[in-house]
């Protein structure tokens, strides 16, 4: 018996098997918040982010934490250490996207670069260094939390 698949049903079966890692991983990236902001300097960290795993639902729609990493020497008033480290740069939030648009980190970082120029890319758990914590030059938004990437783990919406 010779079946035929319908045209929708093969155009079906192509987007799943093309669908996002996001949707494959079982669909949680990591974010984090801003902590507060004083002189120029944002502090942004975890609070209470799952770097192992992720805990926001990639189907959630958050802007991108940003970086340039320019070199910025520590500002006065600041005193960095392994969980509160200094970024080396400036900060800024996409628009917000879905987390399952987030296919791979050259996806992320392309974001960034669109939207901010040359040298802009996602924002590491690790750019202050130790991780959980970092300061930075910014006023980045504080009423919702933002896509953070991590190189170490599997806490991010492209990882299976």
């Amino acid at each position: 018996m010779n079946q035929r698949f319908h045209p929708r049903m093969v155009l079906l079966l192509s987007v799943l098997a093309l669908a996002p890692t996001a949707l494959a991983s079982g669909g949680f990236g990591m974010t984090w918040g801003k902590w507060s902001h004083s002189a120029g300097v944002d502090r942004v960290g975890c609070l209470n982010c799952d770097p192992y795993r992720g805990e926001t639902s990639c189907s959630n729609v958050l802007p991108v934490l940003c970086i340039n990493q320019d070199g910025s020497p520590v500002p006065p008033g600041i005193t960095p250490d392994f969980y509160n480290g200094w970024a080396r740069g400036n900060i800024a939030t996409t628009l917000p996207v879905s987390g399952t648009s987030l296919t791979s980190l050259a996806v992320a970082n392309q974001l960034c670069a669109s939207a901010f120029g040359a040298g802009w890319r996602m924002a590491e758990f690790h750019d202050g260094n130790g991780g959980w914590n970092w300061y930075a030059y910014g006023n980045v938004r504080s009423d919702m939390r933002f896509w953070v990437h991590i190189n170490d783990n599997a806490g991010n919406c492209w990882n299976p």
